[in-house]
């Protein structure tokens, strides 16, 4: 592997710190950038050294930079940065719109004409999420459906510059309204001859370090707070990824010239409904988990989101303790059975680490458990929340 000189924004976050973990791994040398908190945050602090990472490491560099800063940004070009791996936005389905957008788009139009005048660039690899592909059709619907997501569905690659949200469908909350626009701009830049581009699209992420998406279901479900689910579940897909084939793939593509322009669904290989994932996650837990046969899924999802606006109250007036799955945005998720294809990734040579989400929850929750992250007492709350959150 050639040698580069590789930033990596959102350092500090999930995906972010496995990739500079896996990059200094692989000899090369690292620009880790992230808030300027972020690198002192208690809870950033704890996962790095439970995944193995230290931005002590002779060949990384951990610079502050908020995105939202334009000289700040603009400093970090003053390297002769090679490639831009682009990882950081803020992933929180209880943000509002308003400072999703702020953050993820605003901020990420600082990086991209930065990043376009930096003469040394050989490729931008952009982060965005296999949620633009919006809300799947269900079979009573027609053509549309039961077929898994590839790249030649409606995105923000082959839709129009401006465009709302993909064709036959609907995007489901504000975070993937805000990478939709946030994609939709690397393209431009990309179309424009400004950025070498590629962009990978990650499905739900698992992994140490994450206690949100399929971390926070684990959590959910250890504290009680999903004993039951509807027998029909049997018939929704969930797809899934583990953190570090996230961080391989991109890895992977980064040389790779036929990449140049290209884009990437990363899911693993497994096809497993909502009531084997959950059922199985309770078993490694220890929970007992109840099927009801009269409450249907897309029933369940207009209960969840009640109970998360309700859980949301409890928190903002009386400082109740954060429950990733209780959220508005994460409940939206629900009555949709997703399906991804990877066929895209094998095409182009990369195998998959962890292919089988069994295998790879497997070793999660050993990690959580070493973490003391199974405790009671541990609260995930949002660390943008704590002390990261951009004033409005």
């Amino acid at each position: 592997m050639p040698k580069r000189l590789n930033l990596v924004t959102g350092a500090c976050g999930f995906s972010g710190s496995h990739l500079v973990k896996l990059l200094l791994e692989q000899g090369q040398d690292v620009i880790a950038a992230d808030l300027p908190k972020a690198f002192e945050h208690p809870k950033v602090k704890a996962v790095c050294k439970g995944i193995g990472l230290d931005f002590n490491h002779p060949a990384c560099r951990a610079i502050p930079c908020d995105l939202l800063d334009t000289a700040g940004v603009s400093a970090l070009f003053q390297n002769p940065i090679t490639h831009v791996f682009h990882t950081a936005s803020l992933y929180d389905y209880s943000a509002p719109l308003q400072l999703l957008r702020k953050i993820n788009v605003e901020g990420s139009i600082n990086l991209f004409e930065a990043a376009a005048a930096c003469k040394s660039l050989e490729r931008f690899v952009h982060w965005s999420t296999c949620g633009v592909f919006g809300k799947p059709k269900p079979a009573s619907q027609g053509d549309h459906s039961n077929l898994p997501f590839t790249e030649d569905n409606s995105s923000p690659k082959n839709s129009a510059f401006g465009q709302k949200e993909p064709e036959h469908t609907h995007l489901v909350n504000d975070y993937s309204v805000s990478k939709w626009e946030q994609e939709q701009l690397a393209w431009k830049y990309f179309r424009g001859g400004r950025l070498p581009l590629t962009v990978v699209r990650p499905a739900p992420l698992y992994g140490p370090g994450s206690d949100y998406g399929h971390g926070g279901i684990v959590l959910a479900i250890n504290r009680g707070l999903l004993p039951f689910i509807p027998a029909d579940s049997m018939n929704y897909l969930t797809t899934s990824l583990h953190v570090e084939d996230m961080a391989g793939l991109a890895a992977f593509v980064a040389d790779k010239d036929f990449a140049l322009g290209e884009d990437y669904n990363v899911v693993d290989e497994s096809v497993i409904s909502y009531h084997e994932f959950l059922h199985y996650l309770a078993l490694l837990l220890g929970r007992r988990m109840w099927d009801v046969p009269f409450v249907r899924q897309k029933n369940l999802r207009a209960v969840a989101v009640a109970a998360a606006h309700g859980w949301l109250f409890l928190e903002q007036r009386l400082h109740a303790p954060r429950v990733r799955i209780l959220e508005i945005g994460s409940a939206t998720y629900m009555a949709s059975s997703y399906w991804i294809s990877n066929q895209k990734t094998k095409d182009a040579g990369y195998e998959y680490k962890h292919p089988d989400v069994k295998e790879g929850m497997r070793s999660t929750i050993e990690w959580f458990r070493r973490m003391g992250w199974l405790k009671s007492g541990y609260n995930p709350k949002g660390i943008w929340q704590d002390n990261l959150r951009h004033d409005d």
